[in-house]
């Protein structure tokens, strides 16, 4: 696995530079030895990921049909299964847990939870009956630094199933899987 020098901030579909103009170094905690920087968002980058995930909201995510929605979110599943090596590898040089864990546990549970949502995208009626789910709108959604990959999956899977979207704040601890 091969880090970039540099991660931006992922808004709107792209990486780009922080308004803040900060930087921050992540490290590999069994060694200490820097990995890569990484932006630090504040209140004007945020505001700039809200106003992209809102556009995105209205724009086309949340009247594009479940079994579409369920087309994007099968082939994240697939593309973390394709690139689970590269994953758990970045999730254990960034978090310290051991590889076993991150190879056998994190990432296709992650998986998982994309294929289970992918499933549930357009079946959203039957889990309400007489009712019509709609989407809400933008989810802020905070990860903490334990299970990094895992919770990002438990967290933006059922949101852009059910046609929401997102911006997600990973820790500063343990951000690079999320990146």
């Amino acid at each position: 696995v091969r880090f970039q020098e540099r991660y931006g901030l992922f808004v709107g579909g792209e990486q780009i530079e922080p308004l803040s103009g900060e930087w921050y170094s992540t490290i590999e905690p069994a060694t200490e030895e820097h990995l890569a920087e990484v932006a630090t968002a504040r209140e004007e980058d945020i505001d700039l990921a809200v106003s992209a995930a809102r556009d995105a909201f209205e724009n086309g995510w949340s009247t594009l049909p479940g079994s579409e929605r369920a087309k994007y979110i099968f082939r994240i599943a697939r593309i973390l299964l394709e690139r689970s090596r590269e994953f758990a590898v970045a999730e254990s040089l960034n978090s310290g847990k051991p590889i076993r864990e991150s190879r056998d546990v994190d990432v296709p549970i992650a998986a998982a939870h994309f294929f289970y949502y992918a499933g549930w995208a357009d079946k959203l009626e039957y889990a309400f009956p007489n009712r019509r789910p709609q989407p809400l709108g933008v989810a802020g959604q905070i990860i903490p630094w334990n299970f990094p990959l895992l919770m990002l999956s438990w967290k933006i899977a059922p949101a852009i199933a059910c046609g929401n979207t997102v911006v997600l704040k990973p820790s500063h601890t343990t951000p690079l899987t999320a990146l």
